[in-house]
């Protein structure tokens, strides 16, 4: 991970700058920030990505809020990203 992506993964107070600079960022890095962060609100628009390797890195990440977890686990179009989800919440 580099330097930039270490610095949003240890984040613990997150600016509308900060969120919109993640979204902006190209989708491998996207995705590996999915599993780390705990910004929920970031969460929850990383979950409406169009890459599944995003959205699967949502799934796995515990500070994902429930309600986007049980909406990947039923509504994703990818399986890996339903299943990811589906085990997040038990």
């Amino acid at each position: 991970m580099d330097s930039n992506l270490l610095f949003y993964a240890s984040k613990k107070e997150w600016s509308p700058y900060d969120e919109a600079a993640v979204l902006k960022m190209d989708y491998p890095k996207r995705a590996e920030l999915a599993h780390s962060i705990n910004c929920e609100g970031l969460l929850v628009d990383l979950s409406l990505d169009q890459h599944p390797e995003v959205r699967k890195g949502v799934a796995a990440n515990a500070a994902t809020p429930l309600t986007t977890l049980k909406r990947l686990a039923e509504q994703d179009l990818c399986i890996s990203v339903q299943e990811k989800a589906k085990k997040n919440t038990q």
